[in-house]
């Protein structure tokens, strides 16, 4: 049959609707009982492209990500399941500043498929966008001081960040704070990572732009000291043929470590020297005592000179 030109054309022909059938997935609705069913399913999180004059406009209410409901013949909906070849764009290029209601739009996707952008629509705001610089506070929780130890300082660096906004939010603005995410007790002088976040009156986070995101805080952590006065106390009787000339402390005050609560409470301590055994001029060493609750004392000891005399 191929050596005749109907034969040719006969194949050529056959060869021709396979194409055709093949290019329109004509064979796609053909499966397990004769026809391929349909399918649905919703791909969550697909980015949003949001078009707009980014140079002089402030954009508000978008959201980054949306979700797509997709229906239509199995093998097509899986492989714009796995695929996500299409693209969800928020046009805005020729809005000004206002409030606007927009429909999302879908590029890319088969139109063999029915899709549904959830939500439907995005409420957005368009201002005009203002930038201004503010310190920034950096926030640390009292829960992150291990007990023992305080907070001595705070350092941000940089100190100052560029906030970028429409004028309603900039306005708004009361707190600029870096926010510690970290959870560990501070125990020694450290520094960490913290995002910069900014707030209104009534710590609602406002909706704008911080550059940098993100800003190095410095902690100094010291252990909770208090230093107080220290005097001699006298206890017991020297000899009879002996009188006391003076005594004195080799240091006037020393610090003491504890909780603060115990710490506040303690105004100073006496050293008890006991004269009963002394004889002559002597230099004796003596603790400090620590009251109940406080763990050490720098220095630990004090050297007490006593000078007598003969009566």
């Amino acid at each position: 049959m191929l050596e005749n030109k109907w034969g040719l054309r006969f194949v050529a022909l056959i060869l021709a609707l396979f194409l055709f059938l093949s290019v329109n997935d004509v064979f796609a609705l053909f499966g397990d009982n004769q026809f391929n069913q349909n399918d649905q399913t919703v791909i969550e999180d697909v980015p949003v492209k949001v078009i707009y004059d980014d140079k002089n406009l402030y954009l508000t209410g978008a959201p980054k990500t949306v979700n797509v409901k997709v229906s239509g013949p199995q093998s097509i909906v899986k492989k714009t399941e796995s695929m996500r070849d299409f693209s969800v764009t928020l046009d805005l290029s020729n809005s000004k500043i206002g409030e606007y209601k927009k429909k999302f739009d879908v590029k890319g996707i088969s139109d063999k498929l029915t899709y549904e952008v959830v939500p439907k629509v995005a409420n957005v705001s368009l201002s005009e966008k203002i930038k201004e610089t503010r310190q920034v506070e950096a926030e640390i929780s009292n829960s992150r001081i291990a007990t023992g130890y305080e907070l001595i300082g705070k350092e941000v660096d940089p100190s100052q960040v560029t906030i970028i906004g429409g004028q309603d939010e900039i306005d708004k603005i009361a707190y600029v704070k870096a926010t510690l995410k970290d959870s560990a007790k501070l125990t020694k002088t450290t520094s960490e990572d913290a995002e910069v976040n900014v707030f209104d009156s009534n710590l609602n986070k406002l909706d704008v732009s911080v550059k940098p995101a993100k800003v190095k805080v410095n902690i100094k952590i010291e252990p909770t000291s208090k230093t107080v006065s220290i005097t001699p106390k006298k206890s017991g009787q020297l000899p009879d043929d002996l009188k006391l000339e003076s005594l004195e402390l080799s240091e006037s005050e020393v610090k003491l470590f504890g909780k603060r609560s115990v710490l506040d409470g303690i105004g100073g301590l006496a050293i008890e020297v006991d004269l009963s055994k002394v004889t002559k001029d002597t230099i004796v060493k003596e603790n400090i005592p620590l009251p109940k609750d406080v763990t050490s004392a720098s220095p630990e000891q004090v050297e007490i000179k006593i000078d007598v005399s003969k009566k």
